[in-house]
């Protein structure tokens, strides 16, 4: 129904609209009073009664209803909008409007014949100003419906994001993980078969001063070798997560991480009270990896604690180091620079969670410096593993 047609409805009943409502406004306290009343007996309606209160507003804009009906179609249709923000269910206005009809009735009516004239234009304007509420609550609702659109095209969009970027992560860890076979174990493997082919030759010869040098230093690479899949592990994720927990598995990374770095580490997990979800002990791993990796290539810290705390319903952790800093917000903002603190945050809202970076830039004489980084998982949707 357009402005046309509802303008047209009120003018063809104008004059005895204008008589109701002139009459409507010398008892416009007691209607009130009386429609207060009534809408209070209902605990829906009473529940909002702050909003309901500034509708059927009829006989105080009646100039407005004749003069302006488009302007006054906007004030009933924001009115709706209002309504709809404020959580009042559409069937509570509908009553409530009634209600105020029902209110008016008795000073509408009479022995007079005129006055069934203004009550039938009164009864349409009612009609007419329902229409205009509910279209308000209509116009809440796709507004509130294209935001919810616009919100998950964007959470689908960051999902292919992130999917492509984790292709490319896995991609660039195999590399890595490859390029460290080759590099390390395998070039051990090569002078370690080289160096068992010698010995047979000694071993032939009779040559037991060279026989036991080369095997000395084929200890030397046997334990290289060792050393190289400790650390290729460890940054997989250690045995002793299956074997002993995830727990022991931290405390056991981090310190290698204070032996291979000489960065002091605290790990305080006593108020850990519930075992977890093998995917939240993934992400929480995977955060702690990249926390650990960003302290050692660009904070330049002395110490960080690590704290993880949690009982039947989440899981958090923190990690504080004090290093010196940088700008949060500038860091995010720039995608090639931050992958790290994206990983992260995408790693733990995808398990409904949420994580938060806080850093204070080191400055001219203060020690106050350092970046904290908290993240938080839900447990109570998860199956615990």
């Amino acid at each position: 129904m357009d402005i046309n047609d509802t303008s047209r409805m009120v003018m063809e009943v104008k004059e005895p609209l204008l008589a109701a409502l002139t009459l409507l406004t010398t008892h416009s306290a007691k209607i009130s009073s009386s429609w207060r009343t009534q809408l209070k007996r209902y605990r829906l309606c009473g529940k909002h009664m702050g909003l309901l209160s500034g509708l059927c507003a009829a006989p105080q804009l009646r100039d407005l209803i004749f003069v302006n009906p488009q302007a006054y179609r906007e004030k009933a249709e924001r009115q709706g909008q209002d309504m709809a923000r404020g959580g009042v269910p559409p069937e509570c206005v509908a009553l409530a409007v009634a209600h105020y009809v029902e209110c008016c009735l008795p000073y509408l009516l009479s022995d007079e014949s005129r006055r069934v004239e203004w009550t039938k234009a009164f009864a349409r304007w009612a009609s007419i100003y329902q229409f205009f509420l509910l279209t308000g609550f209509a116009q809440h609702a796709a507004v509130e419906r294209q935001s919810l659109e616009e919100r998950i095209s964007q959470a689908e969009r960051r999902s292919q994001d992130f999917s492509v970027q984790l292709g490319e992560a896995y991609e660039k860890e195999r590399r890595r993980l490859a390029q460290d076979l080759h590099d390390e174990i395998g070039h051990d493997l090569i002078v370690l078969k080289l160096y068992t082919e010698v010995i047979a030759l000694d071993l032939k010869k009779g040559d037991i001063g060279k026989l036991r040098r080369k095997l000395k230093e084929s200890v030397a690479l046997i334990q290289h070798a060792l050393k190289s899949v400790r650390h290729l592990t460890f940054d997989l994720g250690p045995a002793v997560w299956n074997e002993q927990g995830f727990v022991p598995a931290v405390r056991l990374y981090t310190r290698q991480f204070a032996k291979r770095t000489g960065i002091k580490v605290r790990l305080d997990a006593a108020r850990l009270q519930a075992d977890l979800p093998a995917r939240c002990e993934t992400a929480l791993y995977k955060v702690l990896q990249g926390a650990l990796a960003n302290v050692v290539a660009h904070a330049d810290a002395r110490s960080v604690k690590i704290t993880l705390a949690g009982g039947r319903e989440s899981v958090a952790m923190r990690i504080v180091d004090d290093g010196r800093g940088f700008n949060v917000g500038r860091k995010l903002g720039q995608p090639r620079d931050s992958y790290g603190l994206r990983a992260m945050r995408e790693r733990v809202e995808l398990l409904g969670g949420a994580i938060h970076f806080a850093s204070r830039p080191a400055r001219l004489r203060t020690d106050c410096r350092g970046t904290t980084i908290e993240a938080l998982l839900p447990l109570q949707d998860s199956e615990i593993a």
